[in-house]
């Protein structure tokens, strides 16, 4: 008996020359025969994506990200959903992209641990380490280990929304009243930690070869491309090598949006 594959699509949420940007995300997917559903809430149609216009959102800290998950894409008729930043470039077709979730319902991509004695970074978006596992502790994270994350990939299950929704922001609301003010990853990290069972399996060195930031770099104003690079770990500055079939390209951001120029 043939297993049925869970339907899932894309989303973002963009504006101004990100919308622009967008069109380059989605050409690149269709050019190495990703052909799932985008859903794009924009202020411009995406070329290849479905559209949903949206008027101005209030962009403060990206947890505008939350809120639209809760509020319009949990109605979209499919199980997962996974965000995309706009500074994202497809290499080649990813396969089973859900085969990183290992049975959880939510993934995202869990880079440097902050207990290790070994880092040289003092601080995540100027939270000092320990304050950060600290916070992590307090709202029940148990792991040896506690790791930031990246919000440029990540996956959802529509059962989890409510939950995921109301874990991200007790957290953000519980940073806050401590007096660290995070973006959308911690509240993230956090969320993932929770509701993925086992966070070794949604690390970064375990599931690269799907997603992987380029945060240092290294396709510095180029487009991304196939070949393998060097991830560097942000807390402790360790190397190795990666291949992930979707780049967040962090650093690529004008080529990105010059190549919508031709689409």
């Amino acid at each position: 008996m043939t297993q049925r594959t869970p339907r899932y699509c894309f989303w973002s949420v963009v504006d101004g020359h990100y919308t622009r940007m967008m069109n380059t995300v989605v050409h690149s997917a269709r050019q190495v025969g990703v052909f799932k559903d985008f859903h794009i809430w924009s202020d411009q149609p995406v070329a290849g994506a479905i559209h949903h216009p949206t008027a101005k959102f209030d962009k403060a800290h990206y947890l505008f990200k939350f809120m639209f998950l809760r509020d319009a894409v949990k109605h979209l008729n499919y199980e997962y959903f996974i965000w995309l930043d706009a500074d994202t470039y497809f290499v080649r077709n990813p396969g089973d992209v859900l085969a990183v979730l290992q049975g959880s319902p939510v993934h995202a991509s869990l880079e440097s641990d902050a207990c290790l004695s070994s880092n040289k970074r003092p601080d995540w978006w100027g939270c000092p380490l320990p304050k950060y596992v600290e916070l992590m502790r307090e709202k029940g994270v148990i792991s040896k280990s506690v790791f930031n994350v990246n919000a440029g990939f990540w996956i959802v299950h529509h059962d989890v929304i409510d939950g995921f929704f109301q874990l991200c922001f007790e957290f953000w609301h519980h940073c806050q009243n401590k007096g660290f003010v995070f973006t959308e990853e911690a509240p993230l990290a956090y969320a993932t930690h929770m509701l993925c069972g086992n966070p070794y399996e949604h690390v970064l060195r375990a599931t690269s070869d799907v997603w992987a930031s380029d945060w240092t770099g290294c396709h510095a104003d180029k487009l991304p491309d196939a070949k393998p690079w060097l991830f560097t770990d942000y807390f402790n500055g360790e190397r190795y090598l990666v291949s992930p079939a979707i780049v967040h390209a962090m650093r690529s951001k004008r080529v990105l949006l010059e190549a919508s120029a031709s689409i």
